[in-house]
């Protein structure tokens, strides 16, 4: 009579799973950043886009009023700005509004201990109306 030996792969179970587990996590943790980089990108454009609209139908080309309003899109999403520059460009008639702010990498300690901030910035460029 033949004695089947049946081998218990529990232990090479666990070793598998402690390799991958930090590659897993990597992914996990890049895709999470990716996404929340991307949503602050497009909140600094739509603050630069709020701005910059306000300024082409506005007459009086108050920078200070520009500002305020990008401010509130930004602080309606939690967003701290680094820099609000407006620019009127006489010769083309236009303004020029752009938005810069600085990215914390949430999970820089598993991705990257040297990734602790990214800047980010966006600019919109409207002509004057009227």
């Amino acid at each position: 009579m033949r004695k089947l030996f049946v081998k218990d792969q529990g232990g090479q179970s666990l070793i598998e799973f402690a390799l991958i587990l930090p590659i897993l996590l990597l992914v996990v943790f890049g895709i999470t950043e990716f996404g929340r980089a991307i949503m602050t990108t497009n909140i600094l454009n739509s603050a630069a886009r709020e701005g910059a609209r306000l300024a082409a139908v506005s007459a009086t080309g108050d920078s200070l009023s520009v500002q305020n309003r990008v401010l509130e899109v930004l602080q309606a999403a939690n967003i701290n700005p680094k820099e609000i520059k407006v620019e009127y460009m006489v010769a083309d008639r236009s303004v020029k509004v752009t938005v810069t702010t600085d990215f914390e990498v949430l999970s820089a300690k598993v991705l990257d201990p040297f990734m602790g901030t990214i800047e980010l910035k966006a600019a919109t460029v409207m002509r004057y109306e009227g």
